[in-house]
């Protein structure tokens, strides 16, 4: 096979150079499997000079693309994605958290038919336990929305090889608010994976923060579900269930006893409730609007700066 090898990268000139050489090895150590292979680091607009310290290396084997604004990881994948010529590709992080050594099995599986293997850590001990929490809480929400593969546990997912049948489907999926592992776990495909042992990272900090969470789980949620939608209708029944229940009750009480319920605190705290459900429900419709607004402008999801294989040249894609 021609392997392709995706790497997203935000400011990780110290970082990528090992990564690069480790992944060079795992796939000396592959065997027979990887004929000829292609490295496509995908800078997302760093600061520091990560673009400059890949192009530097003059390999043929390598290409450098730098994305004219900041677009976050899974949108820098893409962009690799569509650059990729291989029969598989291995999207895979730069900061050497991911383990390399995994290719082989990874390509194993692939060769017994998998068109996705997930590289799954074997546990999540190491991180800090609000994270832990909110990874745990996300993915169940994810599995009970069904948008979750069956069998596969995604908040252990970390990189993944995909078929070229699954680059192809995606490619061909441009929509700009998605995420990239709900969109691969929805394409379906026979899936499988491996567990490794996940490594610290060697230098620097994780851009990877709780906003960039936050914005991932929101983009997953509605870009593949419209469960929240139907759950403000459910809420809308029940609230105005609740609100003919206690009108009879006033009614009754004003026909039995001739005293109506009265209170200024039950009133107020009635209205700030059904005012804040409804600002609530309006959100979440701004959420679904947006999105369609978004998506309705046929915007270039990114731009390349620069390429090192087509230096002074930029384009849309």
């Amino acid at each position: 096979m021609k392997l392709s090898i995706v790497i997203p990268a935000l400011n990780e000139e110290e970082n990528i150079l090992e990564t690069i050489a480790e992944l060079r090895t795992a796939i000396k150590e592959s065997g027979d499997i990887v004929e000829a292979h292609e490295i496509i680091v995908v800078d997302d607009h760093s600061t520091d000079n990560t673009f400059g310290t890949v192009s530097s290396l003059n390999s043929p084997s390598l290409r450098a693309i730098r994305l004219s604004r900041r677009s976050g990881s899974h949108m820098a994948i893409r962009a690799g994605l569509a650059a990729a010529t291989g029969d598989g590709v291995l999207c895979i992080s730069a900061d050497g958290q991911d383990d390399p050594r995994l290719l082989r099995q990874m390509l194993e599986r692939w060769r017994n038919g998998d068109n996705i293997v997930w590289a799954l850590r074997k546990g999540r001990e190491n991180e800090p336990w609000a994270q832990r929490l909110f990874a745990k809480a996300f993915y169940r929400l994810l599995a009970w929305f069904g948008s979750t593969p069956t069998g596969i546990n995604l908040s252990r997912a970390d990189f993944y090889l995909l078929d070229y049948k699954v680059v192809a489907a995606i490619n061909a999926c441009p929509e700009r608010n998605t995420s990239l592992f709900g969109l691969v776990a929805w394409l379906g495909f026979k899936q499988g994976w491996v567990e490794y042992d996940r490594k610290e990272r060697r230098t620097g900090t994780s851009g990877w923060n709780f906003r960039s969470r936050l914005r991932l789980a929101t983009d997953w949620i509605i870009a593949f579900s419209g469960v929240p939608l139907k759950l403000m209708t459910a809420c809308g029944f029940l609230i105005s269930g609740i609100g003919f229940l206690y009108a009879l009750i006033v009614i009754t009480r004003s026909i039995l006893f001739g005293s109506p319920l009265i209170g200024w605190s039950s009133v107020m705290t009635a209205i700030l409730l059904l005012g804040g459900g409804q600002m609530m429900m309006l959100g979440i419709i701004g959420e679904y609007l947006w999105r369609t607004l978004d998506e309705s402008r046929n915007r270039p999801a990114w731009f390349i700066e620069q390429d090192s294989t087509h230096p002074g040249h930029s384009s849309p894609c």
